[in-house]
């Protein structure tokens, strides 16, 4: 999280926007990883908008050879309107059409527990007073836990057993997900090895991620 990158930062106002995971190489089944973590720009949002903070995370083998790059947007509400720059839309477009796979799962009641065990430890996810302070009934999913759910669902439908193949993913998340909601993850195939997908939930069909997009070889 870049509140423990930048001081005086606050933490009840940040959340994860959207993510960007490339892989320029296998993950070897053991070895070591150098994790480089860089805050690589800030962007304004406008008065009352808050701020998006970019951080870019790249982990090199034991030869210094990059394995992948994580780059992650982050929404900070108090910061905005100091008059920086504006991000960039996504460029991914979603078919006006049906899916091409329709898949469907939900999250156990413990998955912030479960996908605490990770490392990410932020409390929005775990403390229910802490959620309550962020505006929350209570404790949330974890972005990355459904963009999780997005990809192993995305492997098994459009190349099932061969994650290797697998070059990047990426998404924004559009809405809080809770722990006990169901969801459909729709997927559209655009390409030789190119798919994009939205997941919604079952109850008012209301986006979770969307703007997603996954390419294999």
């Amino acid at each position: 999280m870049p509140t423990r990158m930048i001081p005086g930062l606050r933490t009840d106002g940040t959340l994860h926007m959207d993510h960007k995971l490339v892989l320029h190489k296998p993950i070897a089944v053991k070895g070591a990883l150098m994790i480089e973590k860089v805050i690589s720009a800030v962007y304004d949002r406008g008065e009352g908008k808050g701020a998006k903070i970019q951080v870019d995370v790249i982990g090199r083998d034991e030869n210094g050879e990059p394995v992948f790059t994580n780059t992650m947007g982050y929404l900070n509400r108090w910061t905005g309107g100091f008059g920086g720059p504006k991000a960039a839309c996504s460029t991914v477009e979603i078919p006006d059409r049906k899916p091409d796979h329709v898949c469907r799962n939900g999250y156990p009641l413990n998955a912030p527990l479960l996908y605490r065990l990770t490392g990410d430890t932020y409390p929005l996810h775990a403390d229910p007073e802490f959620a309550a302070k962020c505006g929350f009934e209570r404790p949330i999913i974890h972005g990355l836990c459904s963009l999780g759910y997005a990809c192993r669902m995305m492997v098994g439908a459009l190349f099932p057993g061969e994650p290797e193949r697998m070059v990047s993913i990426e998404n924004q998340f559009r809405s809080v997900a809770m722990p006990g909601e169901c969801f459909s993850l729709h997927i559209w195939e655009t390409g030789s090895g190119k798919a994009v997908f939205r997941m919604v939930k079952d109850t008012d069909g209301k986006a979770i991620l969307d703007f997603g997009q996954m390419t294999w070889v």
